[in-house]
């Protein structure tokens, strides 16, 4: 479960149980009868004590996950278990699972395409040329150099296909951004009167 939430603060300490008391010095019958009651109440207080860490730390954690009402305890429950049982994760449905699988998510393409036109600009190269720079140059190997998984494969024809899902990526998201834009400029305006 690499992907599990990091607690911090209180959420990641422990509760602390207090050590029982202990009997040390001279034997005194008023020492012997303090004794006596420390460890008859020593239970109940550890318990009182236990158990207000335990709400104090719920109280934290409905928080953390976010949960505004703190009687919601299978809010709580279902947020715990999505988060460390595999059974209760939501996944979305592939519908093919042929093939190899995607690496490459839309901000890896805006990355690619970002830094392909960034350099296109700058040094007036082609495609192709800066995809060659970015794998050979330093300061853009360590992103986009040559993988080792990927031996005997032509890396820059990769980088290629990459680069034109990027451009139909770019082009998609541009279309959504219009799209959007165009939906909210064609609402109609409402005047609202005074009250």
């Amino acid at each position: 479960m690499s992907n599990r939430r990091r607690y911090t603060g209180k959420l990641a300490t422990p509760i602390v149980c207090p050590a029982p008391p202990e009997f040390w010095g001279a034997v005194t019958d008023k020492r012997v009868r303090e004794f006596l009651r420390k460890r008859e109440s020593y239970p109940r207080d550890t318990e009182k004590r236990i158990d207000q860490e335990r709400s104090n730390k719920l109280a934290l954690l409905l928080k953390h996950y976010g949960i505004c009402n703190h009687a919601d305890m299978r809010a709580l429950a279902l947020a715990l278990a999505a988060e460390h049982v595999p059974g209760f994760k939501i996944v979305r449905e592939s519908k093919s699972k042929r093939g190899r699988r995607k690496k490459w998510d839309g901000l890896k393409l805006q990355t690619l395409f970002d830094t392909v036109v960034s350099l296109k600009e700058q040094h007036n190269f082609t495609d192709r040329q800066a995809l060659q720079f970015m794998t050979n140059n330093p300061a853009y190997s360590k992103t986009w150099g040559h993988p080792s998984d990927r031996q005997g494969q032509n890396w820059i024809e990769t980088l290629e296909s990459r680069l034109h899902d990027a451009k139909r990526y770019v082009r998609y998201i541009e279309s959504q951004e219009a799209w959007l834009r165009n939906a909210f400029t064609s609402l109609p305006r409402k005047k609202f009167r005074k009250l």
